[in-house]
């Protein structure tokens, strides 16, 4: 486990001339296809960032720029989940969107929108009163509960949204969107789910909409989500609650499960 991993290089391997010791990295998979049923990714088919020493293959290298803090280049990988989407969906500016999921990936997909697509409006739909907050904090125009009826409230006065990201994936959150999609619209897929679903194909069909899966990203969403660093455009501590360490991990794992309201975003393990 553990696949959004930074740190410092301490020993090379053969033939490996793109970073040298004492580099600044961060390490992250590339443009995975599972489809052939070839598995592999840091942190997910292979061990992965949960240990002070890692050996990781050079194409999942990349260089932190000077001005962007280790600590803050943890939350690269996220926002590159964002910029895969946002190429995948062809979404341009000034469109109507509706998040599902307030999570630390639904969150940095808000914070990417206003900083690159200057959205008409944003609304997170999202559980947790915490996260909701934290939506607001960050610029949501509006964070609600879930609900057909609570979130069509909302949309009365400001339009069907023209753009869903769902980054929670469940069968609630499918049918909900396609319920609130725009005629013509677009349900980008993030959030991942084990299982099948039922949908009303009818709906997609009558209302043209497209569903786009989304998995990962490339060379070129990486390096996008590295330069929204460089240029100072996201401020981690908006993002990263707490700091652990190694020998935490399992009782913060644990802390998903709770039955309570969720009042975190993102924890970063220090092992060191």
């Amino acid at each position: 486990m553990g696949h959004e991993l930074v740190g410092e290089v301490v020993k090379l391997g053969e033939n490996v001339s793109e970073v040298k010791v004492g580099d600044k990295v961060i390490c992250l998979n590339v443009a995975l296809d599972f489809s052939e049923g070839k598995l592999g990714g840091l942190g997910m088919f292979q061990d992965g960032g949960f240990a002070e020493f890692v050996k990781v293959p050079r194409i999942s290298l990349f260089q932190i720029p000077e001005n962007v803090p280790i600590r803050d280049a943890v939350m690269i990988e996220t926002f590159a989940l964002a910029m895969r989407a946002f190429k995948l969906s062809r979404i341009e500016t000034n469109q109507n969107i509706v998040i599902f999921g307030g999570g630390n990936v639904g969150l940095a997909f808000l914070k990417a929108l206003l900083i690159d697509k200057n959205p008409n409006y944003v609304i997170v739909v999202e559980p947790h009163e915490f996260l909701r907050n934290k939506a607001l904090e960050l610029g949501a125009t509006h964070a609600v509960p879930p609900g057909r009826p609570k979130i069509k409230k909302f949309l009365r006065n400001l339009g069907p949204p023209s753009f869903i990201f769902d980054c929670v994936g469940n069968e609630q959150t499918l049918s909900d969107g396609l319920f609130l999609i725009k005629k013509g619209g677009t349900i980008l897929i993030e959030g991942m789910y084990k299982g099948s679903v039922s949908i009303r194909i009818f709906m997609v069909n009558n209302k043209e909409v497209t569903l786009k899966g989304c998995l990962g990203h490339d060379r070129e969403d990486i390096l996008g989500a590295i330069d929204l660093f460089s240029r100072n455009k996201v401020n981690v501590n908006e993002f990263v609650s707490e700091e652990i360490h190694l020998e935490d991990l399992q009782k913060t794992f644990e802390r998903f499960l709770e039955p309570k309201d969720r009042n975190f975003i993102k924890i970063i393990v220090n092992p060191s």
